[in-house]
């Protein structure tokens, strides 16, 4: 349950805004962001952690996709 509380939160969007992240001393940080960014990317079920099929993947894109373009739509006015 890990994975959806840390893609929620925006762990590593907000980690490659640190300064640390682009600082010599920050080489460490920088590389486990890196590996966290990875990791967050895996194709596994967040509720039981089973590999996704590939139609499965496709799925969660498309709606991912359509979220968006609902609240794009939402926004624009008429």
């Amino acid at each position: 349950f890990l994975r959806p509380v840390v893609s929620d939160l925006a762990v590593v969007a907000k980690c490659h805004l640190s300064s640390l992240y682009n600082h010599v001393k920050g080489r460490l940080f920088s590389q486990l962001v890196d590996l966290l960014q990875f990791y967050e990317g895996f194709e596994i079920d967040d509720h039981d952690g089973t590999q996704l099929s590939d139609d499965d993947v496709l799925l969660s894109h498309y709606s991912r996709w359509q979220a968006f373009q609902l609240l794009a739509f939402k926004k624009i006015p008429k």
